[in-house]
């Protein structure tokens, strides 16, 4: 059957490979053991930290052709899996949920639930001192509107674990960088020197964004120089702070040689999976605290896991029950217009407010182009990269940058971003008679030495050499010879992935004639919310509503993990 299922490309290689190895540990070896090893294979390289035993064919898999007609019955499925030896302290972990895991992701979540369960029980010193903690938090949150970023302030100080959670423009890194402050008011009150504080987020590009971020909201904070000196304005990625070796490996940094920090800030938590929290939280010192935002709204990290989202879904009952802060008032837009009313029904799910939303042709900031219109709208782009391309001036180009994005659920296809791309150079070519000569490209890989990183943008200027020239906010401009960049590709059009934790003026969002499996309301929602004005969809309504309807929630038995830990 496994083979069968290769054949008609509902199972890959490696599914198959993994379950004829695991298999042969023990004999005689069950066809429908195999199958389901190489299902929970499947399931983990989609992103998901098990596979739910009791799943039918159309669940598997949606809308495929020559899927198979049924699976073996759930029940007796079960009973030859947790009858096997595989899973008897072997690979193979059956929970009492019918969740199979390969051992590996079962420990994951429960050496998380583990750990939180731990340091939720000792809540940090600051927590006693009641009457300090609320003239600080109404001193530096003051505003009749400023409730929440109360909330998370007083959770930061009385659990070792908090989330701070919001959408897009709802003012996260302010809360953050005012809440660093308040901690670091704190320990000056106690001890001669202040904590020690990292910053950190699961990718270059969101770790330089948070560092950004909190320089700017630095100078809007009231308290004293002392304190403003000991807020960070660097962030690391969680791969280097923890010494993840450049082989993937393992990490140097453990519970017996822990980070060097009294609190620790995780920005775009939705992007780190089950593997780096573990780890981060096994390193962490145990009396540090915690403080993990991010949007649990957006899409879930590459690898195993929906880490984020769970710890939300698991708050309410949780030991760090009331631990949670949900920010919903948005600054960015208007909540009343089109692109915010849009934003929070997809958030919602909500179809028939979507619907009535792409419907009007009133809305200045959101505008619905049936897939007939596609060519005007790569013209528009062409024009746009047109007058970025023309200048030399590197000021000039980012501030275009910044202004538009054309964006694509995929990278290949007819409406991924490789044609995408290639259609507006075709236009630019026609236009000018030539092939641009300034490019914008888009790094792919991490360069410390550099100070470049995966998601960074910059403009290439071809010529004897060519010279690319990045832009952060802590350097200013920087001109590196293209030949010494990490690996590196146009950015015409983006992946929604690849746009993750940036934020443009306006945003073309190209999606196909047809449904797809990977469309999502959470894909859906990347894609809208990186706009701070308007937003152009592309594309058959029903498309958009399929996507809605379609949740890209991941299988984990997390929260069940959090719930069962030990108090």
């Amino acid at each position: 059957m496994l083979a069968e299922l290769q054949a008609r490309n509902l199972l890959e290689l490696l599914d198959v490979e993994l379950a004829r190895a695991l298999s042969r540990i023990v004999e005689p070896s069950s066809p429908e053991v195999e199958l389901a090893i190489a299902l929970t294979s499947r399931s983990v390289r989609r992103g998901h930290s098990c596979f739910p035993v009791d799943m039918s064919v159309a669940e598997i898999w949606p809308g495929e052709a020559g899927r198979p007609a049924k699976l073996p019955d759930a029940a007796r499925w079960k009973d030859l899996i947790a009858a096997s030896a595989l899973s008897d302290r072997g690979p193979l972990v059956l929970d009492e949920a019918g969740r199979l895991y390969l051992r590996r992701y079962w420990q994951l979540e429960r050496d998380i639930a583990d750990e939180l369960a731990l340091r939720s029980s000792t809540p940090p010193r600051m927590a006693s001192d009641t009457s300090w903690l609320e003239a600080s938090v109404e001193r530096l949150f003051p505003g009749a509107a400023d409730a929440p970023q109360r909330g998370a302030a007083r959770n930061a100080l009385q659990h070792s674990v908090s989330l701070l959670c919001g959408g897009p423009g709802t003012g996260k890194t302010t809360t953050v960088a005012a809440i660093v402050a308040l901690i670091i008011e704190g320990r000056l009150r106690e001890a001669d020197s202040p904590p020690r504080v990292l910053l950190l987020a699961p990718t270059g590009k969101s770790a330089a964004r948070l560092g950004e971020a909190v320089r700017q909201a630095k100078s809007r904070i009231e308290t004293s120089p002392e304190v403003l000196a000991a807020i960070p304005e660097e962030a690391s990625t969680l791969q280097r702070a923890l010494g993840m070796r450049r082989d993937g490996t393992g990490f140097g940094r453990s519970a017996d040689r822990p980070l060097e920090a009294d609190l620790i800030v995780v920005d775009e938590a939705s992007m780190v999976d089950l593997g780096l929290m573990r780890q981060l939280l096994n390193a962490a010192p145990k009396e540090a605290t915690l403080l993990i935002v991010g949007d649990p709204n957006q899409l879930t990290s590459v690898e195993a896991g929906s880490v984020l989202r769970d710890l939300v879904t698991a708050s309410a009952e949780s030991p760090w029950n009331g631990g949670v802060t949900i920010l919903t008032k948005a600054y960015r837009y208007d909540e009343k217009q089109g692109l915010g009313q849009l934003i929070a029904a997809i958030r919602k799910g909500d179809g028939a407010t979507v619907q009535g939303l792409l419907d009007r042709d009133d809305a200045a900031d959101l505008v619905w182009v049936p897939s007939a219109g596609l060519a005007a709208e790569l013209d528009r782009a062409a024009s746009h990269w047109s007058t970025a391309l023309r200048t030399r001036s590197p000021n000039e180009h980012f501030d275009l940058r910044s202004r538009y994005v054309m964006l694509s659920p995929f990278r290949r296809g007819l409406v991924g971003t490789g044609r995408l791309g290639a259609a507006v150079v075709d236009r630019i070519y026609q236009s000018e008679g030539r092939e641009p000569e300034v490019r914008p490209i888009i790094i792919e890989e991490n360069s410390h030495e550099l100070k470049v990183y995966n998601g960074d943008f910059a403009m290439l200027v071809e010529g004897e050499p060519s010279i690319a020239t990045v832009q952060s906010e802590a350097e200013g401009f920087r001109e590196i010879a293209a030949a010494r960049l990490p690996r590196y590709s146009d950015a015409f059009a983006l992946s929604v992935h690849k746009a993750q934790g940036s934020e443009f003026d306006e945003v073309l969002f190209v999606l196909p004639d047809e449904d797809a499996p990977m469309l999502s309301r959470e894909l859906l929602y990347t894609a809208v919310s990186r706009a701070r004005r308007a937003v152009r969809l592309v594309g058959p309504k029903q498309v958009v509503l399929a996507a809605l309807a379609r949740s890209a929630r991941r299988h984990s038995g997390l929260v069940d993990a959090i719930a069962a830990a030990p108090d």
